[in-house]
């Protein structure tokens, strides 16, 4: 089975994997190990995406870590043999400019400068949902990452549908889980933003007033080994 590892210890998971009989492939892996924490597994979604993922934890936190360290022998031994499930989980897209960016967890956008707040409109399926918001930003989540920053900003975890949670507004608003399939747009009213996915800081894209964010249910879904 080709496999590969994606972790800052990748090296160490990797002699284990070879003395078991994987293979070890880059290009074309199976399966790939993530072998760290919640950002590791972010990381190798972006990377490697829709090839089903085994989370084993590696670092003082993460959450969405399937496997412990200890269980090493007996996951290897399993995912060897093909005796393990598949879960899959929703992604969301959004497009803004002539970029285009794929979130596991969320969709941020955020004040270029912290000394100035955004003003902004979100809108869902043309409706107007948020009326010129004042304050950081807006945090649109996955049920995946409904438990990550969507949750620090004051949303709730849920199994299903898309949550928009506004990041420190001027007027205090409850979050909201729209339909999977619904459009989110938002229009920015004022000042400079910046946009970014996940724990990505290689794709920032710097948004002015007048300039319009759309947000949707990705087509592809990401695969984890249970």
């Amino acid at each position: 089975m080709r496999v590969c590892v994606i972790g800052q210890k990748a090296k160490l998971l990797e002699k284990r994997l070879l003395e078991k009989g994987f293979v070890l492939d880059s290009n074309a892996p199976e399966i790939v190990f993530t072998y760290g924490g919640d950002g590791t597994i972010l990381a190798s979604e972006r990377s490697y995406p829709g090839v089903p993922k085994a989370a084993i934890k590696h670092s003082l936190f993460c959450y969405k870590c399937a496997f412990k360290e200890e269980e090493l022998e007996s996951i290897l031994a399993r995912i060897k043999n093909k005796k393990y499930k598949i879960e899959e989980h929703t992604k969301i897209k959004t497009t803004a400019k002539t970029k285009t960016l794929v979130s596991l967890n969320e969709i941020q956008l955020h004040n270029k400068k912290p000394t100035k707040a955004i003003r902004f409109n979100v809108y869902v399926n043309k409706k107007q949902v948020f009326e010129n918001v004042v304050g950081d930003g807006v945090v649109i989540a996955t049920p995946y990452g409904s438990t990550a920053y969507y949750k620090s900003v004051g949303g709730k975890p849920f199994k299903k549908g898309i949550g928009i949670a506004l990041n420190n507004p001027h007027k205090r608003e409850k979050p909201i889980v729209v339909n999977e399939s619904s459009e989110i747009e938002i229009e920015i009213l004022r000042e400079c933003a910046q946009l970014f996915s996940d724990n990505d800081d290689k794709n920032i894209v710097v948004l002015n007033p007048k300039d319009r964010i759309i947000v949707k249910k990705h087509l592809k879904t990401a695969k984890f080994i249970v």
